[in-house]
C-alpha cells in the first residue's frame, strides 16, 4: 500500500477539520516513515527479489519495529498520546486524539489487505497478510480507488482550494503508476526514494490547503 494510505489522511480531516492536513500526511505514513529510517540504520531488514510478486519485488522479511501489529498499536498510542499532551483541554480534544490514533493504525489495516504474510502479529511471528499485490492491475485500482474516495469526501470542506486538491491527487494517482513501472534496485535506496516521497507529500499538503480548515463543530 502506497497512495491508498492518504486517503486515512483525507478521512481525518473531514472529522477533524482542526487538524492540519500536512500533519495528517505525516499521521498516516508515520510508520514508514520510522521503517524507513531503521531500514537505512539496518535495523529492519528487506531484499529485492525479482518477480516475488506481481506489484514489486520486495520481500520485507524482518520489520517487526514497525509493522507487527504490536508495534503499530504501540505507535498509534503514542501518537495519540502526544497529541492529547499538546492540545488544550475542550470537548474536542479526545475526538482529535482518537482520529490521530487510528489514522497512524490505519496504516497497518491497510497494509494487512495488499501485502503478502509478512506482517507480524507480534514482534516477528504470527505472519499475516492478504497478499493482494499479487493482483497488480486489482492493487492498483484499490490505491487509487480508495485515494479518490478519500479526496471526494474531504473536498467540500476545501473551499477555494478545491482545484489544488484535484490537482495533487492526480499526481499522486501519476506516483502510484510510476512507482510500479520504475523501481529501485536495492534496499537502501527503496527506503530513500519513499522517504522523500512521504516528506514531499507532506509539503504537497500544506500547498493543498495552506490554512486550517475552519471547525464547523462547537468546542
Amino acid at each position: 500500500m502506497f497512495i491508498g494510505h492518504y486517503s486515512a489522511a483525507f478521512a481525518a480531516k473531514r472529522l477533524a477539520p482542526e487538524l492540519p492536513l500536512p500533519a495528517l500526511f505525516i499521521a498516516c505514513q508515520l510508520i514508514d516513515l520510522f521503517w524507513g529510517g531503521l531500514v537505512l540504520l539496518g535495523v529492519e531488514k528487506l531484499r529485492i527479489i525479482p518477480g516475488f510478486n506481481a506489484s514489486n519485488d520486495l520481500d520485507l522479511y524482518f520489520m517487526p519495529y514497525t509493522h507487527s501489529l504490536s508495534s503499530a498499536l504501540a505507535w498509534a498510542l503514542a501518537a495519540a498520546f502526544l497529541c492529547w499532551l499538546l492540545l488544550p483541554k475542550n470537548n474536542a480534544r479526545n475526538r482529535i486524539t482518537a482520529v490521530v490514533g487510528l489514522t497512524v493504525l490505519s496504516h497497518w489495516l491497510l497494509d494487512l489487505l495488499v501485502h503478502m504474510p509478512d506482517l507480524p502479529l507480534w514482534f516477528d511471528s504470527a505472519k499475516v497478510g492478504l497478499g493482494w499485490w499479487n493482483y497488480k492491475v486489482f492493487a492498483l485500482l484499490l490505491e487509487l480507488a480508495l485515494l479518490w474516495m478519500g479526496i471526494a469526501w474531504c473536498l467540500p470542506l476545501a473551499g477555494d482550494y478545491n482545484k489544488r486538491y484535484l490537482l495533487l491527487g492526480l499526481a499522486m494517482s501519476a506516483v502510484q503508476v510510476y512507482s510500479l513501472l520504475e523501481q529501485p534496485d536495492n534496499g537502501t535506496a527503496v527506503a530513500q526514494q519513499l522517504l522523500l516521497t512521504y516528506l514531499v507529500l507532506a509539503g504537497a499538503a500544506w500547498w493543498m490547503h495552506p490554512v486550517p480548515f475552519r471547525s464547523t463543530r462547537t468546542a
